[in-house]
């Protein structure tokens, strides 16, 4: 799938939620920033780095007093940040931290290095820095939702972030593509948000909802893919034709991520097939056809590889390998 790049120093101590508790699925850890990735697998939209132009405040002019009444999490955490990256002179931000207390921005300076503030106690304030710029994508905080930080600390409070100070963070997760996440101090888990501040929900890989919404979120409004895999392992994946030929793109989501896409060069030796054809509920049937128990985890492919006039749904289980069309009748005789 997707190659990651090299780290942000400190970014997984920085970001908590890379480890889960028992019974709990979480996601791979941040991956690392600032290698350059593979031609091979390239992000799809990577935003060249602005050039920092601001002058943040100087240190003979801190700390300045910026108090608020109550916590950030009652409706003044952006107009605090929005101060905070006025102090950092309106510099490409490189990582955003916010507790109910507390926020803390990272930019990136004309020379390279970076400069943090933090806001604590009505006072904005140089702090250290435990990033070092490895050409991360940088962002502005305004385009997000920050004012909505309590709302977004209950929607992860639900969905299971407990046991601590919550955090909410934006910064770089993979090549050129900043996220949204909150998790907490101690760990628990991380729930991820998309740029509107909605959550994304974590999605199984055999119920008639999850695969609908799944392979939706990957095909989005394509026409023709090449094939679509449902993999417990990875997520939800899709490879489509690019407007560059000899291209392939792919969108994978994730069980408990974004959407995110990369690009490979190859030219697929299977024909496109219209997504549509696809019918949630046969792969379902066909699924529960094939496992052994109703929490064995299984591997659906579809494709056009067998030649028929309409594509095949590949289910693998275990050792169990069965072939279904898109309404889910067994085809194992015929193709397998």
């Amino acid at each position: 799938m997707t190659k990651w790049p090299a780290a942000i120093v400190g970014a997984c101590m920085a970001l908590a939620g890379c480890s889960s508790t028992p019974g709990e699925t979480s996601p791979p850890p941040p991956p690392a920033t600032g290698s350059t990735p593979s031609p091979s697998a390239t992000p799809s939209a990577q935003s060249p780095t602005p050039t920092p132009s601001g002058t943040p405040v100087p240190d003979d002019r801190l700390p300045v007093s910026y108090p608020i009444s109550g916590k950030l999490t009652e409706g003044d955490a952006g107009a605090v940040v929005d101060e905070l990256h006025r102090v950092a002179g309106g510099l490409p931000v490189l990582k955003l931290n916010l507790t109910e207390d507390e926020a803390t921005l990272t930019a990136l300076q004309a020379d390279r290095s970076v400069i943090s503030f933090v806001w604590r106690d009505g006072e904005i304030t140089r702090t250290d820095s435990d990033i070092q710029y490895l050409e991360q994508a940088t962002f502005d905080p305004s385009d997000y939702p920050i004012s909505s930080v309590g709302r977004m600390f209950s929607v992860a409070d639900l969905q299971g972030v407990r046991g601590g100070k919550q955090v909410l963070q934006i910064v770089e997760y993979r090549a050129g593509e900043v996220l949204m996440t909150v998790s907490s101090r101690p760990e628990s888990k991380t729930v991820f948000f998309r740029k509107d501040g909605t959550a994304v929900s974590m999605l199984g890989f055999t119920s008639v909802a999850d695969l609908t919404a799944g392979i939706e979120e990957v095909v989005g409004d394509a026409t023709e893919v090449y094939s679509v895999v449902v993999n417990p392992t990875t997520g939800y994946a899709v490879d489509l034709p690019d407007a560059q030929d000899g291209v392939v793109l792919n969108r994978t989501r994730p069980a408990a991520m974004p959407v995110y896409e990369t690009r490979r060069s190859e030219s697929p030796s299977n024909e496109p097939f219209d997504p549509a054809l696809i019918q949630p509920a046969g792969l379902a049937k066909a699924v529960a056809r094939a496992q052994e128990s109703p929490d064995q985890e299984c591997i659906v492919t579809i494709d056009m590889s067998h030649k028929r006039s309409a594509p095949v749904a590949k289910v693998q289980c275990g050792s169990t390998t069965e072939y279904a069309d898109m309404a889910g009748r067994d085809m194992t005789s015929l193709v397998g």
